[in-house]
């Protein structure tokens, strides 16, 4: 294995740049940024949460791994290498970190261009917001009677701010009744000549119709869907078959890590549910993500578990295990998939 700065390390940089950029600074903002708010991805959250557990929940263990096997030197070329691996430790956290605040402030840039109005009452009310007792106070004693114009400009913009709100749920009702003609089978002109129910801004119901380009746009969305999983499940029949007639343990590893990566992935996201729901009534403790501490704990676990079965049954065996023999390979498929490396 290699030194503290090997392949895995940009994977873990990228990984937690991808988390920063979905994860946006205000709870009113889309959770895609480079789109806009009314989007009909944006309604896909299947799509966020993969996107947030696949490639930043999922790329810590083989890293870990990496440094416990360089302190504890079996298995390697220059043995034992406490000082390197606790350099490594730091670098990968700092390059973490600095990747995730990176990752949000590109988020918060890209939603600003997309979708400057929310962007702009968010900003708006937060500089009222956020000022002191002392400074309002004083803010008002300047200002006089600007300060209430200001107040109800902010109350102005608030009300605004939730009719967009309002017009992206139902623009939400707008595209879950058009995905559910599409799968019963309708087609586009008899779907442009359904309605739905939606809430307009003073709360009261009325009939919203679809028209005929909507219609279209949405059926085309609802296909794209699909798409991803007709593709990947191509690629994994292709590999099965490959392997199977080529008995090339490259292919195998591939359509075993597949199979061995969906448990890993569902049970992190999982756990990480835990996160704000232990030690709910201790401010000292509350603060820290134990659903994700957990699956982080629980990976690393498994994939080291994994690396030192591998290296003291087959590399430093009896010479029983081949090197891309069945277990070997599986080893391998549990640390990069179950182990989300």
């Amino acid at each position: 294995m290699g030194g503290s700065i090997f392949a895995d390390l940009p994977l873990n940089i990228l990984g937690c740049f991808i988390m920063g950029i979905m994860t946006t600074l205000s709870s009113d903002w889309p959770a895609v940024p480079w789109l806009k708010s009314t989007h009909p991805v944006q309604g896909m959250t299947h799509v966020h949460v993969s996107l947030k557990t696949g490639l930043s929940l999922t790329k810590k263990t083989s890293w870990n791994s990496q440094m416990v096997v360089m302190m504890n030197g079996s298995g390697t070329e220059l043995g034992s290498q406490v000082v390197p691996a606790l350099f490594g430790y730091m670098i990968g956290l700092h390059c973490g970190v600095g990747s995730f605040v990176f990752g949000t402030k590109v988020s918060s840039w890209l939603n600003r261009w997309k979708n400057p109005s929310l962007v702009r009452f968010d900003d708006g009310g937060g500089r009222n917001v956020g000022r002191s007792g002392n400074s309002r106070q004083r803010h008002r004693r300047d200002s006089g009677g600007s300060y209430g114009r200001r107040s109800r400009r902010n109350r102005s913009l608030t009300a605004t701010k939730d009719s967009l709100l309002k017009e992206a749920s139902s623009t939400q009702d707008v595209d879950n009744t058009v995905k559910s003609n599409v799968m019963n089978g309708n087609n586009n002109n008899s779907i442009a000549n359904t309605s739905t129910i939606v809430n307009d801004n003073n709360g009261l119901q009325h009939t919203k119709y679809i028209i005929k380009e909507q219609a279209h746009q949405l059926s085309k969305v609802f296909y794209l869907e699909n798409l991803p999983f007709l593709i990947v499940t191509c690629l994994f029949l292709s590999y099965i078959l490959s392997d199977t007639l080529s008995n090339i343990a490259f292919y195998r590893f591939v359509w075993l890590s597949s199979l061995r990566t969906p448990p890993g992935a569902i049970l992190r996201w999982k756990l990480s549910k835990l996160n704000g729901t232990v030690f709910q009534h201790s401010r000292k403790w509350k603060w820290v993500p134990y659903g994700t501490l957990l699956a982080n704990a629980l990976g690393s676990l498994v994939s080291i578990s994994c690396v030192a079965t591998y290296h003291h049954g087959i590399v430093n065996g009896s010479g029983s295990y081949s090197k891309d023999g069945w277990l070997a390979v599986f080893l391998k498929a549990t640390q990069v998939g179950f182990a989300g490396s």
